[in-house]
């Protein structure tokens, strides 16, 4: 009886054992991490980037001169961001956002680590993709105010290439070599008038590819809140989302309301700019109707309507001047979004936006970061303008 029963004794704890290798055989499968995390990880690496950049620019102060860093400013925080993220994520450890609320960056659906690749393609796109984007429209900017100043200039250079083509054409006698230079200057001569038309386009586009920018930042963001994988746009681009590696908790937030609430915003955008595209194509229209001199019976030209539907005053000389929202929108350009009267001192950050002296001063030493984009600024990269409209 003991010999039939001692097989069967020793199976039992031999497939419990089994059952225990095979559960801790099988990986771990951590949750993905919600949105408030992965939230409050890009607020303390955005903070801790700008300590760096900060660190950055007084050692370029110290060894160059404060004149160098102020030239310089925008390739200092390209060198601040990059050594930033370079040392975190570009090394394979987690930044310290990351650190601080417990979640690691995957890039498949098994969980897996992203590859060197994706992360120096995320780094790209954190840094060096919006540097070059501001490098390059303001070059293009700034070349457009040098051809408007210079244009006579720019004729006689421009025709400058088309004579040095003829005469190597005619003074040439091998045809295959005249064939390949001609060839090779109208791309130039292409490109050139590419880069021509562009420069001349690009106040009118530039609007546009900011509202569109906006407008894509928007539904990045809504996309974020209902899925909760990528925050950014470079995170998105290269393929890497968060994962939860800490304590388990009973209750994790979710911010899908707030994306229901975007999608709604973003609905009401557009219909609102449907609507003034609306009107503006009637305004013109009309615009043009009452251009032709057809007075009305007590002698004054016909009404027109902008494109928010207020009526403009009366078309003299082929131009209107809306009388209603004039005033407005003077007063409104004037007040300060802080304290929300007219600007005293009226003071710009490194990103644009104008505040009173006072309240960007007292707002700096709270948050060192703008009140409407929170792009991170000092006190000694405000701007006092004197001499202006504001």
């Amino acid at each position: 009886g003991m010999s039939a029963g001692d097989p069967a004794g020793d199976a039992g704890p031999s497939s419990r054992g089994g059952a225990r290798a095979g559960a801790a055989a099988r990986p771990r499968r951590f949750p993905t991490a919600a949105q408030p995390e992965v939230m409050r990880a890009a607020e303390k690496d955005d903070s801790y980037a700008a300590h760096v950049t900060e660190a950055c620019r007084d050692a370029f102060r110290h060894l160059f001169g404060t004149r160098v860093a102020v030239a310089y400013q925008n390739e200092i925080k390209l060198l601040g961001q990059s050594l930033y993220y370079l040392l975190t994520t570009g090394s394979g450890q987690q930044t310290l956002g990351e650190e601080y609320c417990d979640i690691s960056q995957v890039a498949t659906s098994h969980g897996l680590p992203p590859t060197p690749a994706r992360r120096m393609l995320f780094i790209l796109y954190q840094t060096t993709v919006p540097y070059l984007a501001e490098r390059i429209s303001s070059r293009i900017v700034s070349r457009g105010i040098y051809m408007d100043d210079s244009q006579l200039d720019n004729h006689h250079e421009s025709d400058n290439p088309s004579r040095g083509i003829t005469e190597s054409s005619t003074n040439t006698n091998e045809s295959s070599r005249s064939l390949s230079f001609s060839m090779l200057s109208r791309l130039r001569s292409k490109a050139h008038a590419f880069w021509l038309w562009v420069v001349q386009k690009w106040p009118s586009m530039l609007p546009l590819g900011q509202d569109f920018i906006q407008l894509a930042i928007r539904t990045n963001l809504m996309f974020f809140y209902f899925e909760g994988l990528y925050y950014h746009f470079s995170k998105r681009g290269a393929g890497i989302h968060y994962v939860f590696i800490g304590k388990p908790m009973n209750q994790r937030p979710r911010y899908q309301i707030l994306g229901i609430f975007l999608l709604i915003q973003l609905c009401i955008l557009g219909a609102e700019r449907l609507r003034r595209s609306n009107l503006s194509s009637i305004a013109s229209s009309i615009n043009q109707i009452s251009s032709g001199s057809y007075p009305s019976s007590t002698g004054r030209s016909v009404p027109v309507v902008n494109e928010d539907g207020n009526i403009i005053s009366d078309i003299r000389h082929g131009k209107a001047v809306d009388l209603a929202s004039g005033s407005e929108a003077s007063s409104s350009k004037s007040k300060c979004t802080l304290c929300l009267s007219t600007r005293q001192n009226p003071t710009a950050t490194t990103c644009g936006h104008v505040f009173c002296w006072n309240c960007i001063m007292e707002w700096c030493n709270e948050k060192p970061e703008c009140p409407l984009c929170r792009t991170p600024i000092t006190h000694s990269s405000l701007i006092c303008i004197y001499h202006s409209d504001f």
